[in-house]
């Protein structure tokens, strides 16, 4: 029996919810190369990110964190 899967979505869901949050490398490292895509996506199933650039040597790395309601 052939297993099923993750898509795109439910990986960066889990990324989240293993680490609190998903950054653009992570991403690329994984073949997700629209992920400003599924933030979107997830923004319109409710969910709501704070954006921001890293800090010191990964300043070109861009991290998506949940926010707490």
């Amino acid at each position: 029996m052939r297993e099923i899967e993750e898509t795109q979505q439910e990986k960066v869901v889990n990324r989240i919810d293993e680490v609190g949050y998903v950054d653009n490398f992570w991403a690329f490292h994984n073949y997700i190369l629209r992920l400003g895509g599924i933030i979107y996506q997830l923004k319109q199933k409710g969910f709501k990110f704070n954006a921001s650039f890293g800090k010191g040597k990964f300043k070109k790395n861009y991290y998506y964190r949940p926010v707490e309601d």
